[in-house]
């Protein structure tokens, strides 16, 4: 049966009745004849009258014919395919493996600065930049709204630093250069080749979808359950750069636009009910939990689409319910006790769904701020669980050889910084004070991917892009990243990094190809907060 009415003379006739004639006879004489003259008054009175309101009403009618033919869909599909986040998508989805048992753990630059913004002829007309004063904002970081935003421009743009349009002003002025945004193009072209069908990126059987691209065969293989957090992890690299599901870019044959639109797709798939994304049968499944939230909640942000929005915000819903009141996150939703590592993903969750537009409680920063708060010593070390947990973090037989470093540190000093923008703060500064103590190493038991990320972020927002803490960070973290990236040569591993670090034997290639494209994005996948060129304390 048809979802739209029947048009007006159909051969049912309105409301579906079809008068009887008899064949041969002058049926007007006869109705003429037999109806009184107060009825034909009344009638042709009536028709006047019909007449008059139809004239009247004419232009209201045409507008609504002309609206409803607007929103009927086109049957010929056009590229790039606008996104179908329809429910329907349950039907494909991947299903959620069983969790392994996993153990918990025990507790500068030599560059030109770009004179211009510079925007390629073909830049969708929403990611364009240049030099007119209408991208210029001085909305604040802290607050709500769409504008309230960590960029650095007033319109879409602005809302996740320089990453859509022209980057190259951005790129030189924090600290990048040819090296580091081929690096960064080389890793998205493999986690692309590597995507699964379906959108998702998968953990342990990544390398199913070697050879159809590029000759060879990846190995590095990681724990299935972190398959959700490894599909947003490497969405999240995409969207780093600036592509979303409208996105025309392709590369091996594959278009960048069509990667986010699949990822972001099997996300949604994969949300219960209560918002929860990748479900619970996962020991630690808040971990994926809230990089998927921050996937979604930039995927909204960057794209403005409607059809992202419901998802987006009920991820974030669920992600203020799981938060242990007045503390931090865990593993589980309220699980009782907090752990730092997961409430910092928390926290990029929440300052991406606040200025994406988002909902966000105020309860989840006042939580995270006081958690924060009784984990860090008076020497500004961070603890993982409590405050005397602050030394090395061990999964046995897995990372006791590897070298501690300052993760949570990092995590709480990023965390502050994006919370309150206070520069002064004693815990931000001493906290940098160790990260710089403590610089990207590409030496065996040193490597530890996670910390660089988190450092990078923490060390940009404070000091970039010419502050003496970011500039040496920055020069190390090259090396080890640019240089120890797979080259082309080696075929379909080209682009990708090994798993080796720290955490590598938990999220496997995946993980460490998504992660190091990220921290390679520093330079503008958000606009610097407090930065060199800001004043003391310009937060408060």
């Amino acid at each position: 049966m048809s979802a739209y009415p029947k048009a007006p003379g159909s051969a049912e006739g309105e409301g579906g009745i079809v008068a009887e004639v008899v064949p041969g006879e002058d049926w007007t004489d006869r109705v003429v004849t037999a109806t009184p003259w107060w009825a034909l008054s009344i009638g042709v009175h009536g028709l006047v009258l019909l007449l008059a309101i139809y004239v009247a009403l004419g232009s209201s009618v045409s507008a609504t014919v002309e609206e409803i033919s607007m929103v009927r869909l086109s049957p010929r599909p056009v590229e790039p395919t606008p996104l179908d986040l329809t429910r329907n998508v349950f039907d494909n989805r991947k299903p959620i493996r069983d969790a392994k048992s996993v153990e918990d753990p025990v507790f500068i630059r030599n560059v030109e600065d770009s004179d211009r913004n510079e925007t390629k002829d073909d830049e969708e007309f929403r990611k364009a930049k240049g030099d007119s004063r209408d991208f210029l904002s001085d909305k604040p970081f802290k607050g709500q709204g769409l504008q309230d935003s960590i960029g650095g421009g007033g319109a879409p743009g602005g809302r996740y630093g320089g990453r859509l349009g022209g980057k190259g002003a951005y790129v030189t002025r924090g600290g990048g250069d040819s090296r580091t945004e081929q690096s960064v193009l080389d890793g998205l072209r493999w986690l692309a080749r590597h995507q699964n069908p379906d959108g998702s990126w998968d953990t342990d059987g990544f390398a199913s979808q070697c050879g159809r691209h590029l000759r060879g065969a990846c190995g590095g293989p990681g724990y299935p359950e972190y398959d959700t957090g490894n599909t947003a992890l490497a969405l999240l690299a995409f969207l780093g750069a600036g592509y979303t599901h409208l996105s025309r870019d392709v590369f091996d044959g594959i278009c960048f636009g069509s990667v986010v639109k699949k990822g972001t797709q099997w996300l949604m798939a994969n949300q219960d009910g209560d918002g929860c994304l990748g479900g619970r049968s996962a020991a630690k499944y808040m971990y994926n939990h809230a990089i998927a939230a921050l996937a979604l909640s930039e995927a909204y942000g960057l794209s403005g689409s409607g059809l992202l929005k419901d998802a987006a915000q009920r991820s974030i819903s669920f992600l203020a319910s799981a938060q242990n009141p007045g503390s931090g996150w865990r593993y589980a939703a309220r699980g009782g006790d907090s752990d730092s590592s997961v409430t910092g993903w928390c926290v990029m969750a929440l300052k991406s769904a606040e200025i994406s537009g988002l909902s966000v409680p105020v309860s989840g920063y006042a939580g995270a701020r006081a958690w924060f708060d009784a984990v860090t010593t008076e020497d500004c070390d961070v603890g993982y669980n409590d405050r005397a947990a602050t030394g090395t973090v061990v999964v046995r037989g897995r990372t006791e050889n590897y070298a501690d470093h300052d993760a949570l540190v990092a995590i709480a000093v990023m965390s502050r910084i994006f919370m309150d923008r206070d520069k002064t703060d004693r815990r931000v500064r001493g906290g940098v004070d160790r990260l710089i103590r403590d610089l990207p190493v590409w030496d065996g038991p040193q490597i530890d991917f996670y910390y660089w990320y988190y450092a990078s972020l923490a060390l940009f927002q404070y000091d970039a892009p010419t502050g003496r803490y970011w500039t040496a960070w920055n020069e190390n973290l090259k090396r080890a990243l640019v240089n120890h990236q797979k080259p082309a040569s080696e075929g379909c591993l080209g682009g990708s990094w090994d798993p080796i670090d720290r955490w590598g034997f938990e999220g496997g290639r995946v993980y460490a190809t998504a992660i190091n494209v990220l921290t390679l994005e520093v330079y503008y996948r958000y606009d610097c907060v407090l930065g060199s060129d800001k004043r003391e304390g310009a937060g408060k």
